[in-house]
Order: structure tokens, then C-alpha cells, then sequence
């Protein structure tokens, strides 16, 4: 008997499978099956949206072993795990040690979802009747770009992955990963051939400049990694991408998607609204910098794809309508009252990347809050934190440092603080279910930092430092790049993939010290005072533990990545 791969099947409810020819058997009057769905071009956008939502569902557990930027963030060397003393699983993460056999299980059966529902819907392409040629062409390319993304953030945090390209139920072996990278080249490929040059596009959908962008991400990876010149493309005759072919994208997108940067660093951030027009009791330092929330609508042309939040949250329902990253970021409830809200304590900062980051760069003190430092809570306005002094909140990894960016945002009116979504949209007031920020994944700064390193020009490592008011550099380095880089996308869930392309499969004791960073940094635990204990196992090439309940549903056909076997460490 063959076992399948475990994919749920459902596309938001509405694909049923028919049963016998029996003369009692009657078309469903409220619901299409898989053999009536798919015929309007209606149907094919509903099905997209069931690939949107698998990017923010999670359909087991908690966010924290189901969003693949969540998982890198917390695996880079810029964060520690956190979180409380009786929370060990982001810790385990972390420190590259299990905490169960099958932690990262909720990711993979939903990206795999993802896929089915994909895949359905490119075997059924040509079923529907749409509107315009154009029309039709959009829904191709979000199809393709849809399936190739899944593709991606699966097998760079899993590398040995099956490869899935029908909706017949399947129990393959894992694929070479040079096949998956092939297979994503080509459906990006697909996508940005296909769709409608138009500018930009409606908030939270794919478009060709985004097919453009993640294109180059997914070459800079690979090519970095896999220590190789070019990107194959899915087939004997299909050759590959070439480094040319991804400069020609980021340059179409440079000059004809219509994005661009925003003039303030500090405006992409909601902490930028708690000023005295919003709050009776602003944030200091948004106030005595004039700043000023662009927020997440059209006029922010720097946002390109985003996982989008709503007000739809309710414990009835799900609650991942609501942007739980930011609840696991904010800091425990008894350390501080005021504008950055309360949450799980997750993710806090490695001390040796504020050391290292100069201070005339303003991107730091945007980026990072430092309450154990006299000058920095003067400039924040924290005034109240209890660090490492509370008992109750048996904080975990604590450095005193907190990024900016993702995390719970209040605003103070009518006697009382409430997160900003609570003014702003409407949102019922509960600190579990009212955070709404976008997840921005790709951002135009990063278009144009990929652009330099491909090219190892200084144009595009030059406009963005020219945002920020710093010096430009006179000539292209990889080391400059690197510093950008990791500047001005701190916490953005690029860092970790970044330290892995850049020393490649051959050079993983790079990794290790990189990563191991972290180690020996002083931290309280519980409030006792203690130093961060590291080890990076190169065994594991850097990718994460493949569920051993997919093995064993597979019967054994999938197998287990090196270093996370029975031996693997136990946090």
C-alpha cells in the first residue's frame, strides 16, 4: 500500500471530491467539486487566494516553526531565542538542538499545501473563461510565482525535499536540490514572462517585479551556496539563468516597476505614528525626529510583497488572521508599560551586532532599542523598564537590546494604551489578536543591494547609504556589501540565508563562526546573570530537521537530514 505524502487537499473549502456514477448522485447546489470548480476566471482568483492564505495560516502549532522568517531570523547571528523559561523550543531553534521529533512539521505540510493547491490550479489553467488576455496572464504568473516560492522557502531551510508537480497523491523521494532550484527557476522564469508589465500592482499580490526580485534571490543562493556560476532551469534543453539574465531583471525593475525608496529610513516602521498627533503620550524619539508612518498603502512604493493582517483575528476563528511575529517579539509583560506593547519575549539581540554597528549610522538606533544604556533610553523614552529585575517574567537570553521593526506598536489615548491598530482600523483591543503589521518580504532596498553585488558596483550600495545620510564608498567591495547589507536589513529575515550563500557548502566553519557569535555573550536567564552557549554543527550544513512524522508517513521513502538524527542534541 503506498503512503502519501501528508498535503491537506482542501482549496478553502470548496473542492470536493464526487463519488459514484449512480443515478441518485446530484450536482451539488452549494458547493462546486474539483470538476466544476476552475471554470471562471472568479474560481481561478479564489483558488489564488488560497495560496496567499497558506503564507500566513498556520494549521499546527504556533508561528514559530511555521514562518520560514521567523525560523531564519531566530537562526541567525543577529537574535537570540529569548522567550520565557518554560518556552525552550525557540532556544532549541536557536542553538541548533531538537526540542522534538517533529518540530518544523506545521511549515512543511503547509508549504506543501501550498503546492497542491498550485498544482491544481496549473493543470486547470485553460479551463476557465477570462475577461481579457491580461487578465488571464496575471493569474498564470501569480500561479507559477506562487508554487516557485514555496518551492524556495522549503528547500532552503530543508535542502533535501520531494518534488511535487502534479495534484495526483504522491509518496516521492526527496529530489536533488539542484532539480528544485531548476524547477524554481523556471516557474519564476514562467511568471515574469508571462505577466502584465504594469506598474506595481494591488498590495499583497505578485506582480513581474517581484518575479524579478525573488529571481535574483533565489540565484544569489544558490549560485552562492551550490558554488555555482548559473541557476539551471528545470529540463535536459532548458540551459540555465545566467548572472547577465537576473542584472537585466533588477535593472526592469529598477527603472520600469515604479518602485523606490521612501525618503526616511525610519518612516517604514509603525513606531514612526506614535507621535503627539496620534498619542498623548508619544514615543520621544519618533517625536523629536518629525517622524512620520507611511504605513502600508500606496503611497509606500518601497514595500514590494508583503504577508498581509487584518481585523479579522478572533479566538473563535484564527488568530493568525493577526500578525503573531509581533506578539512573540514584544517583551514580556511586566519589563515595560507604554508604546512598545507586551508579547513572548522572543528574539532578542545579540550584543556584538550593536557593538559592531557604527554609531553615526542612524539606521542603528532605528533598528535597535538599548534599555540598559542611560543615553539610549533617554533618546527612546524608556524610562520604565525593568530589566532583569521582575521575577515574573522569567525572560529568557536577555541582552537588554530589542529590535524595532516587528514588534507590538501603542499608541496612549483616552487614558489607556492600545495597539495602533485599535485606532487606525478599528480593531477590538487584545494584545494576542490586534497586531496588523505587515510582513514585508522583499523590500525595494534590497533590489538595489542585489544589483550591486551582482554587478560589484556602488550605485545601488550608495542610494540607499545616500537615504541615510551616510558617505558614499568610492569603490565596490564584498565586505562593503556584506555591512549593508546586514545594516540595512537587519531583522528583516534575510541575514541568516545571506552568511550561508556567502561561504558556500565547501566553507560551512565560516558559518560556525559566524553563528557562533553569539556564544559567550553576556545574558540573563531568569534574572541570574550568565554568558549564551553556542554550537553551530556543520554536520547539519545549516538546514533544518526534516519532521519525522513525514518520514514515517512516507514509509520510510523520505530521510532524515545529516546531523538531526537520534544522536542530535536535545535542548
Amino acid at each position: 500500500m503506498r503512503k502519501l505524502i501528508y498535503i491537506s487537499v482542501a482549496v478553502l473549502g470548496v473542492l470536493l471530491h464526487s463519488c459514484s456514477d449512480s443515478f441518485l448522485d446530484t450536482e451539488p447546489l452549494t458547493q462546486k467539486t474539483n470538476t466544476t470548480f476552475y471554470e471562471s476566471e472568479q474560481d481561478m482568483k479564489q483558488a489564488l487566494t488560497a495560496g496567499y492564505f497558506v503564507l500566513v495560516d498556520c494549521p499546527q502549532d504556533w508561528i514559530l516553526f511555521n514562518y520560514p522568517f521567523v525560523i531564519a531570523e531566530i537562526l541567525s547571528d543577529d537574535r537570540l531565542g529569548g522567550m520565557g523559561d518554560n518556552d525552550p523550543a525557540v532556544r532549541a531553534m536557536d542553538e541548533f538542538k531538537v526540542s522534538g521529533p517533529s518540530m518544523f512539521e506545521g511549515m512543511w505540510k503547509k508549504y506543501y499545501q501550498g503546492i497542491f493547491r498550485m498544482n491544481m490550479l496549473i493543470e486547470n489553467l485553460d479551463k476557465a473563461t477570462y475577461s481579457s488576455e491580461e487578465s488571464k496572464n496575471q493569474i498564470i504568473g501569480e500561479a507559477y510565482f506562487l508554487r516557485g516560492l514555496f518551492y524556495f522557502e522549503l528547500v532552503r531551510m530543508f535542502e533535501n525535499i520531494p518534488l511535487v508537480l502534479e495534484s495526483a497523491p504522491v509518496n516521492e523521494p526527496q529530489a536533488d536540490p539542484k532539480e528544485v532550484y531548476a524547477q524554481i527557476a523556471s516557474d519564476l522564469k514562467k511568471a515574469i514572462e508571462t505577466f502584465p508589465s504594469t506598474t506595481r500592482g494591488e498590495l499583497g499580490r505578485a506582480n513581474k517585479w517581484i518575479a524579478e526580485a525573488l529571481m535574483a534571490r533565489v540565484f544569489l543562493f544558490y549560485t552562492g551556496f551550490y558554488e555555482q556560476p548559473e541557476l539551471p532551469l528545470a529540463g535536459e534543453e532548458a540551459g540555465s539563468v545566467s548572472k547577465n539574465q537576473v542584472v537585466t531583471w533588477l535593472e526592469d525593475v529598477i527603472d520600469n516597476s515604479g518602485y523606490e525608496l521612501m525618503p526616511d529610513f525610519r518612516n517604514l516602521w509603525p513606531y514612526a505614528l506614535a507621535t503627539s498627533e496620534n498619542s498623548d503620550e508619544p514615543f520621544k524619539y519618533a517625536e523629536d525626529n518629525n517622524l512620520d508612518w507611511y504605513g502600508e498603502a500606496g503611497e509606500n512604493i518601497e514595500n514590494m510583497f508583503m504577508l498581509k493582517f487584518s481585523t479579522f483575528a478572533d479566538w473563535g476563528t484564527s488568530i493568525y488572521y493577526s500578525n503573531q511575529m509581533n506578539l512573540l517579539n514584544g517583551w514580556r509583560s511586566y519589563s515595560y508599560k507604554g508604546v512598545f506593547g507586551e508579547g513572548w519575549g522572543m528574539g532578542t539581540v545579540n550584543t556584538k551586532l550593536w557593538d559592531e554597528w557604527p554609531n553615526d549610522d542612524l539606521r542603528k538606533r532605528a533598528s535597535i532599542l538599548n534599555v540598559k544604556d542611560d543615553g539610549e533610553i533617554a533618546i527612546h523614552g524608556v524610562d520604565n523598564y525593568g530589566y532583569g529585575e521582575d521575577f515574573h517574567d522569567k525572560q529568557m537570553d536577555e541582552t537588554g537590546l530589542w529590535q524595532m521593526k516587528y514588534r507590538p506598536v501603542n499608541l496612549h489615548n483616552d487614558g489607556e494604551w492600545a495597539n495602533y491598530s485599535v485606532t487606525l482600523y478599528g480593531a477590538e483591543k487584545d494584545f494576542q489578536l490586534d497586531n496588523m503589521q505587515d510582513i514585508v518580504l522583499i523590500r525595494y532596498a534590497d533590489v538595489l543591494l542585489m544589483h550591486s553585488e551582482l554587478t560589484e558596483t556602488v550605485e545601488g550600495i550608495n542610494e540607499v547609504r545616500d537615504r541615510v545620510d551616510l558617505e558614499p564608498i568610492g569603490s565596490y567591495s564584498l565586505e562593503a556589501l556584506k555591512k549593508e547589507r546586514r545594516y540595512e536589513l537587519a531583522f528583516e529575515g534575510v541575514r541568516y540565508h545571506d552568511v550561508l550563500r556567502w561561504a558556500g557548502q565547501s566553507n560551512l566553519q565560516e558559518v560556525k563562526e559566524v553563528i557562533e557569535s553569539q556564544d559567550g555573550v553576556s545574558i540573563i536567564n531568569n534574572g541570574v546573570q550568565t554568558e549564551k552557549s553556542m554550537n553551530f554543527r556543520v554536520e547539519t550544513r545549516g538546514f533544518i530537521q526534516i519532521p519525522q512524522r513525514e518520514i514515517s508517513l512516507s514509509d520510510g521513502v523520505l530521510e532524515q537530514n545529516p546531523g538531526w538524527g537520534p544522536d542530535a542534541p536535545v535542548y
